[in-house]
């Protein structure tokens, strides 16, 4: 289910257009009634502070189809909205205790705003029908910013949720949406669409830690880790997890009675929640816990079930632990201390997503002490009583950008949301850097940066974007590029591209700027104008165009604004771009490869297309001075040295088409047989594995992404291609496409293996073997299968089912198994509902080439030096111009005689 890291409840943020409620006639405050709230009458009802002006819940769909909840109103019962609510918009409070033990003063961002809160998910998660109703809702209240610290949003083009929230934009409401927390893998990154402020996660100062002091023999080891529960103070035995015969190291199950009574026991981070592992060993009598990461990542403060410790990197320990015998501990209860500020969570998801660079800021989302839910209703929420807690995740850092919106609203109340979420980028604080702790961050890491709410409150210059125009370019592949957002990206920058962004002067004065750039080595970042001035409230068009030849891979430079007014601060506009060729490819190949003066070469212009879709070139071609036409055959000459072919029409290509029929290479073998060691893959995950070359409907890979939903996608996939609970029909243009599916649901593997990968050979062929441990989600009902790829020049693909264990249909959700090609125009797939009975084989048709067109010019070479032939290409399909060269060193004959 669409849950992200936590079930989280929305909250949203009004800064003053909804009345409080009334005071009683004799002036004191009136009661808050939660109505449906089992606890006792002492506990039951709060004096109201007049914060809380609205809510409601929406969960229609969430309880027709699942279980009653605790509570059925807009309560919190998990903490989770507590925490974000208050995050953003929390009053003052000088206390705040946890465990008994006063963690205060803490505030909100904003804590003069007011807050209604909206329900859209149910202990189990939710679904999107449900949150879009709150949304809906929550913009006709007439609030000036939503919290949406939830995950989804991949596809934002056809999510309900998602296009709910352009509608809020439209209204002119600010929405901040959490990242996820799904990383440090690259194209991770939830909410990728233009309209939103995706927030990722980084550190702050404050730390919350403890001492950790083992002693095996005559050695001491001292450790630091983070912490925010009461210590171990007596000398304590310490033992691994997985000390105990069957019981594994990631504490992954209730430990049996009296297994671990008195000792303190050490848990690998990872698969299940970090609170549960303390409660799980904590049932077999465990008086404290240390919790360790198996590398460096980042440390969380949660309310634990029992006292624990928890070490950024285990690999020291882990050595201590194996190497020493009786080993015996002590750590100290958590405190308060100054930590490195403005790291990256290693949790905190990044990009690429979608068209634009996405997240697009960072904010504080680690070790953050906010509200708590006293009523949890699950484990891994922690021990019930606790009004506050320090949890991390981006559904932390969400909640700072709503606030500071919040903030900024009240300075500004005629800005847009495009101009909030604008003057917080273009001022971020870019000082940030990596989990190693050393590394500079980059765009796809945190945006623009940290917020700094200091410089965002008079940025001087706002760039804004309509909700029309981004539903009309934002999922265009060309024009996406040109939507006026404090950022550019270009995925495909394919030698040449130019866009405009629209600055408009917010100061009371005229403003002027000095424009400077950053480029990568072999770019060039161009800006005009260079300079420009500003009268109060007017605009002015910025043309930037980035170049580059003879780089790949991720390139990222900036747009540098330098205002000559002393009080207002420096922008930036992060700038990523990737030098390739775009869907039509653009070849130039010249014989011979050098030439005598006076020589002649003849250069082919070929131009294909490489896509599924049709399209449109124009071509020219140009000589620098050195060099002269002599000929041209299939284009024609315009001036001395400029040659054009335009209007070409080219034809996309046809992908193979796969079917499915009974068949088998050697049925299901349990990857467990052969000792492979699964990966562990949680909700809503994807993992993608580099793996030797294969052949999938005529084209040859060597990278799969699978799906914890039962399902890989050929190719590699990122957040975009993760598809729960949308589920349409095979085949479908919407991603995600080149699908293997044998079992096609809404899985989950937190709680079971995992995934298995493997070659297996028989000693004249081999496969990739791809297995699934998973359960059907929100329950421990297990599905596994396999798909077997062969590995030696063919298509070769089957799904195996274990005969003695077929999956079997879940409860109230729909599936697929099938298979789609690369673009989602064709695929097959079992009858709806049907399961897999048998082994099925996958056959693909032939693909078809797109169609090409080539042009030839005879070159004279008439000047000594270098000779290069350019030419240049705009498609339909492709962003930017496709700039191709050829160089032709012309040189004397022999002996230096000019003839």
């Amino acid at each position: 289910m669409d849950t992200g890291a936590w079930p989280e409840h929305p909250s949203f943020a009004d800064n003053g257009n909804l009345n409080p409620p009334p005071a009683k006639a004799d002036g004191t405050p009136r009661e808050c009634d939660f109505g449906d709230n089992p606890l006792t009458p002492q506990t039951d009802v709060f004096v109201c502070n007049k914060k809380l002006i609205g809510g409601a819940a929406f969960l229609d769909t969430y309880l027709a189809l699942n279980g009653g909840e605790d509570y059925e109103s807009a309560r919190d019962s998990g903490g989770h909205g507590t925490h974000t609510a208050s995050t953003a918009a929390g009053n003052v409070l000088t206390s705040a205790p946890v465990f008994g033990v006063d963690r205060g003063p803490i505030q909100g961002v904003a804590p003069g705003a007011w807050l209604s809160v909206y329900k859209g998910l149910g202990e189990l998660g939710g679904y999107s029908s449900d949150l879009a109703a709150a949304i809906g809702q929550s913009v006709r209240d007439g609030v000036d910013v939503i919290n949406y610290s939830i995950s989804g949003g991949s596809n934002p083009f056809t999510d309900p949720a998602e296009l709910a929230f352009l509608d809020a934009y439209a209204a002119g409401v600010f929405v901040a949406a959490s990242a996820g927390n799904s990383g440090p893998g690259s194209a991770t990154t939830d909410h990728v669409s233009p309209w939103v402020t995706t927030v990722a996660a980084s550190t702050q100062t404050r730390e919350f830690n403890s001492t950790l002091t083992l002693k095996g023999g005559a050695d001491t080891l001292t450790l630091k880790g983070a912490s925010i529960t009461s210590g171990v103070t007596a000398e304590t035995p310490v033992v691994l997890a997985e000390s105990v015969a069957g019981y594994p190291a990631l504490c992954t199950g209730p430990a049996a009675a009296g297994a671990f009574t008195g000792k303190i026991v050490a848990c690998q981070r990872g698969v299940n929640a970090r609170v549960e592992k303390g409660y799980n060993v904590l049932q077999g009598g465990a008086v404290g816990m240390v919790l360790y990461n198996p590398t460096l990542a980042d440390i969380e403060t949660d309310n634990h079930w029992l006292p624990t410790v928890h070490l950024a990197d285990g690999t020291q320990f882990k050595s201590f632990m194996s190497t020493h015998t009786g080993v015996t501990g002590t750590f100290t209860a958590g405190q308060k201390e100054n930590g490195q500020a403005d790291v990256m969570a290693a949790f905190s998801s990044r990009g690429p997503g979608g068209f634009g660079i996405k997240p697009d800021i960072t904010a504080p989302g680690v070790q953050i002490l906010a509200g708590n839910s006293p009523t949890p209703d699950a484990v891994e929420t922690g021990p019930p009583g606790e009004y506050f807690q320090a949890i991390a995740g981006t559904s932390m850092s969400a909640p700072h950008i709503a606030g500071a919106a919040i903030l900024l609203k009240a300075l500004h109340p005629g800005w847009s949301p495009g101009q909030i979420k604008s003057a917080m980028m273009t001022t971020a604080y870019q000082g940030v850097v990596k989990e190693d702790l050393t590394t500079p961050a980059d765009p796809f890491d945190y945006g623009s940066g940290r917020v700094d709410l200091k410089k965002a409150q008079k940025p001087g210059l706002t760039f804004d974007e309509t909700a029309e125009r981004m539903l009309a370019i934002g999922n265009d592949p060309v024009n996406a590029v040109h939507l006026n957002l404090p950022s550019i990206n270009a995925p495909t920058m394919p030698g040449r591209l130019t866009t405009v962004r629209t600055a408009k002067n917010v100061t009371s004065g005229s403003q002027t700027y000095r424009v400077h750039v950053k480029s990568p080595a072999g770019s060039k970042i161009t800006v005009t104008p260079s300079t420009f001035t500003l009268g109060a409230g007017k605009s002015r068009a910025l043309t930037i165009t980035v170049t580059a030849s003879g780089l790949s891979g991720q390139q990222f430079g900036q747009v540098i604004l330098d205002p000559v007014q002393s009080n207002l601060p420096t922008l930036h506009l992060p700038v990523a771009f990737v030098p390739q060729q775009g869907d039509v490819s653009l070849t130039s190949e010249c014989a011979p490869a050098q030439l005598v003066f006076k020589g002649t070469a003849e250069c082919t212009i070929t131009a294909t297309n490489d896509s599924f879709g049709d399209a449109t070139a124009d071509l020219l071609t140009t000589l620098n001075d050195n060099l002269k036409f002599s000929g041209v055959d299939g284009a024609t000459i315009v001036a001395p040295r400029r040659v054009v072919k335009n209007g070409v029409a080219l034809a996309g290509a046809q992908p193979g088409v796969p079917s499915l029929a009974p068949g088998t290479t050697a049925g299901y073998i349990p990857l467990a047989a052969f000792g492979v060691v699964p990966e562990p893959i949680g909700d809503e995950e994807i993992l993608n594995f580099n793996v030797p070359p294969f052949v999938y409907g005529g084209q040859t890979y060597t990278r799969i992404g699978i799906d914890s939903n039962g399902y890989a996608i050929v190719g590699g996939g990122t957040s975009e291609d993760n598809n729960c609970c949308e589920l349409t029909q095979i085949p479908d243009p919407a991603r995600p496409n080149n699908v293997l599916a044998p079992f096609w649901t809404d899985l989950d593997g937190t709680n079971d293996q995992g995934i298995r990968a493997t070659v297996l050979t028989d000693g004249v062929s081999d496969w990739l073997v791809l297995e699934w441990q998973v359960d059907v989600w929100g329950t421990n009902s297990n599905r596994h299968f396999q798909i077997w790829i062969g590995l030696n020049g063919e298509e070769d693909i089957v799904f195996a089912y274990d005969p003695t264990a077929l999956p079997a249909a879940p409860t109230g959700q729909d599936l697929i198994v099938g298979a789609e090609n690369v673009n989602g125009s064709g695929g097959d797939q079992l009858p709806a509902g049907t399961l897999p009975t048998e082994d099925l084989r996958i056959t693909s048709s032939p693909p078809s080439a797109g169609a090409s067109v080539s042009y030839v010019v005879q070159v004279t070479g008439v000047g000594l030096g270098k000779g290069v032939v350019t030419t240049e290409m705009t498609a339909t399909t492709v962003p930017g111009v496709t700039v191709v060269k050829s160089e032709l060193p012309i040189r004397l004959r022999p002996g230096g005689i000019v003839q």
